[in-house]
């Protein structure tokens, strides 16, 4: 236990070296007008890297410590426990709750999205189809003068209709 011990005790003074003395020391001298950019980043790196290895050796002496594990074990076991207690009770719950209330099962939501997909296959083919039959029609659509326009009871040829517009007045 002391090996540990000392091991956090050095941590900690590499620790105090570099962020408390080190780096505001590199700081001060960068603000001051030295031109000496690694210096700074130099103490940046070796302060990480003393906070690092502070809290490694501060981790493993905790996780030495016997009482920390049992604690620690007993907690995962409850919350294991738990997780099991609140599964069971709401699959209960919901298990009954839901067909009263009519609510649609996960089965029945996926088979609907199986329908609405096939739907929507059969609806893309009939739009291509419905596309295809169109760029045929307007390849042999009709001459300007023989278009066809609605009359009163129904379609008749351009010329038609301006006659029978004459033949009424």
């Amino acid at each position: 236990m002391k090996k540990y011990e000392s091991q956090v005790v050095r941590e900690w003074g590499k620790f105090v070296q570099a962020f408390w003395l080190d780096l505001p020391k590199a700081a001060f001298g960068r603000l001051l007008g030295d031109k000496n950019e690694a210096a700074v980043n130099e103490a940046g790196w070796n302060a990480y890297d003393a906070f690092v290895g502070l809290a490694n050796e501060a981790t493993n002496l905790l996780y030495a410590n016997p009482m920390i594990g049992a604690v620690t074990g007993q907690g995962i076991e409850r919350a294991l426990q738990a997780q099991r207690v609140t599964g069971a009770a709401a699959s209960a719950f919901f298990g009954n709750l839901w067909p009263a209330l009519g609510l649609p099962t996960a089965d029945e939501v996926a088979s609907l999205r199986s329908e609405v997909a096939a739907l929507h296959a059969d609806l893309s083919e009939a739009v291509a189809a419905s596309a295809e039959a169109r760029a045929a029609a307007a390849v042999s659509s009709p001459s300007a003068g023989e278009r066809l326009s609605l009359i009163r009871n129904g379609y008749a040829k351009r010329g038609e209709r301006e006659e029978r517009e004459n033949a009424a007045a």
